[in-house]
């Protein structure tokens, strides 16, 4: 991957930390925008997208099972607590310009 400026690193990291409050719809606007323009933050929102829809799934069916059992709700918890550290982890990778990737299924190969 080749040298990003600055600009391009700090909009990137922030696709990444907001990415937190809009999951993955941030991403996926941001993919279809940059598309075919930009691969470095095409790159990135796929990777976004790739932890999202791979979270947010197990999530709802996490939520959905926890009214029965608190012990289910404990596992969303640490999954929102997990999928937090990895977005933060993406946003100082990102800013420094070094490649990251989540550790997810790939849904789309970046």
């Amino acid at each position: 991957m080749k040298k990003e400026s600055l600009l391009n690193r700090v909009l990137a990291s922030f696709m990444h930390l907001f990415s937190l409050l809009l999951t993955f719809i941030l991403p996926i606007l941001v993919y279809l925008v940059t598309k075919g323009r930009n691969d470095y933050f095409a790159n990135h929102a796929k990777e976004g997208m790739n932890l999202h829809f791979t979270f947010f799934p197990i999530l709802l069916i996490l939520t959905f099972v926890s009214k029965k059992i608190n012990m289910v709700s404990i596992l969303s918890f640490a999954l929102i607590i997990l999928e937090t550290i990895l977005i933060l982890i993406a946003t100082i990778y990102t800013l420094k310009g070094k490649k990251f990737s989540y550790p997810v299924i790939r849904y789309f190969k970046v």
